[in-house]
């Protein structure tokens, strides 16, 4: 086995890490710097996805806790021709709501519902007495509800 002889390379000298103006945490979170937030990295999201050629679903926010922390989820996808992102939940929805005594253009529509705004999110015919699934606007918290009660709230909401 011969001895390596070459001369060991100098290490490279690290780059500084830049670092920006660091801004102290805020003692709580409110609905406004939650939305702003929001908004923000939802610009980021897609100003990154659009140099790939994809596109970006509005991130919702869920699980606020205004002491702690909230969650943001973001949805990336090849764009169709319209723009959207394919959406499976939408496309079983269109496909079953007739049978639930829904409309397919029923997908996303909001209603209230006890004093709170929900919006329909999906339909699961496995769950025979809750198949209509939804999520409280404000919170984006997720709930399941019987396809009567839900055509009733659209009725009542105007339409």
């Amino acid at each position: 086995m011969k001895k390596n002889t070459r001369k060991p390379r100098p290490p490279k000298k690290a780059q500084p890490v830049q670092t920006s103006t660091r801004v102290s945490p805020p003692r709580n979170l409110t609905p406004g710097l939650c939305e702003r937030l929001r908004q923000d990295m939802m610009k980021a999201c897609l100003a990154v996805a659009e140099t790939h050629g994809l596109t970006v679903e509005a991130g919702e926010l869920s699980d606020i806790d205004l002491h702690h922390s909230f969650t943001i989820g973001f949805r990336v996808g090849i764009p169709m021709a319209d723009g959207t992102i394919y959406s499976p939940d939408k496309v079983m929805f269109e496909a079953l709501a007739p049978h639930f005594g829904l409309e397919p253009a029923d997908y996303g529509r909001t209603f209230r519902s006890g004093g709170d705004l929900h919006r329909i999110v999906g339909i699961n015919p496995n769950r025979p007495k809750y198949p209509i699934s939804t999520e409280r606007v404000s919170d984006g918290r997720g709930f399941k509800m019987p396809a009567e009660n839900v055509v009733m709230y659209l009725k009542n909401a105007g339409g």
